[in-house]
C-alpha cells in the first residue's frame, strides 16, 4: 500500500464518503426488512380489525396487482433522479400510518385507508432501491464496506433475521396482539421517514438509484402482457412444461401466503413459554418466519451443489414438491411448535430455490420469451389471493388442500416438461 492510498483512504472526507453511503445502504436495508414484517402481518391486522377472508384475500390480489403494475411506472419515478428514494420511502412510510389510523376512523373510511395504505406501501418493494455494492460505493473502497452489505440477497435475508428478532420481542412484550401489530407499524413508519430524510440529505446520486423489475414505458410493457398468452403457447413442449409447472406451483403458493399468519394464529393456536417468556400465537409466527427466512438464508449455496450433482431439473423438481406440500402440510399439523416451525424451515427451502427453478425454466427460452414469461407469471398471480379468501371463507382445509392439488399438478407438468426429448430444430 503507497502512501498516496493510505492518505486517500484516511481522508476525512473520502471517509465521510464511504460512512455516509454505507449508512444509507442499511437505512435502505432496514426499511426493507421493516415492509417485509408490515405486509407479513397485515392478514392478521387485518383480521383482527374484524375483517373475513374475502377482504384479506381481496387485499392479498390488490398487492400482487400492485406489483404488476408499479414497474410501468419507471419513467415517472426516473425523472426524480436521486429523490426517488426518499419520495418511494416517504409515501411508504405514509401508508403505514393510514394503517396506524384505520381504528379510529369513522365507519366506511376504513376499507379505503386500508387499500390507500396498501398502494403506498407497496411502492417500496416493487421499485427495489439499489443498495448492491456498486450502487452504494466507489469500486476503490469496497473492502471498507460491512461484508453483509457486498451481497444484495444475502444482505437482506441477514438483516430480516435481525429485524424478526426485534419483531418477536415487540410481539412478546406489548399485548394484545392487536396494539403489538400497531406498534410494529408505527416503528416502521418511523423507520421509513428517518430513511426518506436521511437519503434526503446525501449530495450523491446513488442513493437513490432504482434498480426495479423493467426500464419498458408502460406502453410496451401492456403490449408484451397481451402477447405473453400468445408466445407462451408458441413455446416448445419441454419449456412450456416447465414454465407451466413452476407457474402453478406460484399460483398454490400465492392461494395461501396471505393466510398464513391466520392459520396459525387463529386455526393452530399455538401458544408457548420458551426461555421464561411467553409467545403468544402472533409471537410464535414470528418465530415461524425466523425459520423460514434462516434456511432461505442458509441453503442456497449447498442446493446450487446439490444441483451441480443431481441435476438443476431433479433439485428444482424436489424443491417445488415441498412448496406444493407445504400448505396442506401446515393446515393438517398438529398444534406442535416444533412441527410447525420445521414446515415453515421446510418452505424456506422453496423459497432458497427460487432462483434454481426460474433458471430451469428461462434457461429454455429466449430472451424475450424470459420477459413474457415472467410478465405472465406475475399478471396470473394477481387473483390467486383472492380465490384462495374465496375458499378459506368456507373452510381453511378446504383451501390449503386447493392449494397442494394446484401444487402437485405443477409439479407433475415441470416433471415431464424436465424429462420430455429435447426437440429438434
Amino acid at each position: 500500500m503507497t502512501p498516496d492510498s493510505t492518505r486517500r483512504r484516511t481522508d476525512p472526507d473520502h471517509l465521510d464518503i464511504v460512512t455516509g453511503r454505507t449508512a444509507a445502504a442499511a437505512a435502505v436495508v432496514g426499511f426493507d426488512v421493516a415492509v417485509f414484517a408490515a405486509l407479513r402481518y397485515a392478514p392478521e391486522y387485518l383480521r383482527l380489525l374484524g375483517n373475513g377472508p374475502l377482504f384479506i384475500g381481496l387485499f392479498g390480489s390488490l398487492a400482487a396487482l400492485a406489483g404488476l403494475v408499479y414497474p410501468a411506472l419507471d419513467a415517472g419515478l426516473d425523472r426524480l433522479g436521486s429523490l426517488a428514494g426518499p419520495v418511494l420511502a416517504g409515501l411508504a412510510s405514509f401508508g403505514l400510518v393510514c394503517w396506524l389510523l384505520v381504528p379510529q376512523v369513522g365507519a366506511g373510511r376504513p376499507t379505503t385507508l386500508v387499500f390507500v395504505g396498501l398502494f403506498l406501501v407497496g411502492l417500496w418493494p416493487a421499485f427495489d432501491l439499489g443498495i448492491g455494492l456498486d450502487a452504494v460505493v466507489p469500486r476503490h473502497v469496497a473492502e471498507r464496506v460491512p461484508h453483509a452489505l457486498r451481497h444484495d440477497r444475502a444482505s437482506r435475508y441477514a438483516a430480516i433475521l435481525l429485524g424478526l428478532l426485534a419483531l418477536v420481542w415487540v410481539l412478546v412484550e406489548v399485548s394484545p396482539a392487536r396494539a403489538a401489530i400497531q406498534v410494529v407499524l408505527g416503528l416502521a413508519a418511523g423507520l421509513g421517514l428517518t430513511t426518506a430524510v436521511f437519503l434526503a440529505v446525501r449530495d450523491d446520486s446513488t442513493t437513490g438509484v432504482l434498480s426495479s423489475t423493467s426500464g419498458e414505458p408502460s406502453t410496451a410493457r401492456r403490449r408484451r402482457l397481451r402477447g405473453a398468452l400468445a408466445a407462451f403457447r408458441s413455446l416448445p413442449r419441454a419449456s412450456r412444461q416447465l414454465a407451466l409447472g413452476e407457474t402453478l406451483v406460484a399460483l398454490a403458493v400465492g392461494m395461501v401466503s396471505v393466510f398464513l399468519v391466520i392459520t396459525v394464529t387463529s386455526v393452530l393456536r399455538i401458544d408457548i413459554v420458551l426461555l421464561g417468556f411467553r409467545f403468544r400465537p402472533d409471537a410464535f409466527f414470528g418465530l415461524c418466519l425466523l425459520a423460514e427466512t434462516l434456511v432461505a438464508l442458509v441453503a442456497p449455496r449447498p442446493l446450487d451443489h446439490l444441483a451441480d450433482r443431481l441435476g438443476r431439473e431433479r433439485v428444482a423438481t424436489a424443491l417445488l414438491l415441498v412448496a406444493a406440500l407445504f400448505p396442506v402440510a401446515l393446515v393438517a399439523a398438529p398444534a406442535n411448535p416444533a412441527v410447525v416451525a420445521a414446515l415453515f424451515a421446510a418452505f424456506g427451502l422453496y423459497h432458497a430455490g427460487l432462483p434454481l427453478g426460474r433458471r430451469a425454466v428461462e434457461s429454455t427460452l429466449d430472451a424475450d420469451d424470459v420477459d413474457r414469461y415472467r410478465l405472465l407469471r406475475a399478471a396470473v398471480r394477481v387473483p390467486t389471493a383472492l380465490i384462495g379468501g374465496v375458499v378459506y371463507a368456507a373452510s381453511p382445509t378446504l383451501a390449503f388442500g386447493l392449494a397442494t392439488v394446484v401444487g402437485a399438478v405443477g409439479v407433475r407438468e415441470f416433471l415431464v416438461g424436465a424429462t420430455w426429448p429435447v426437440e429438434s430444430t
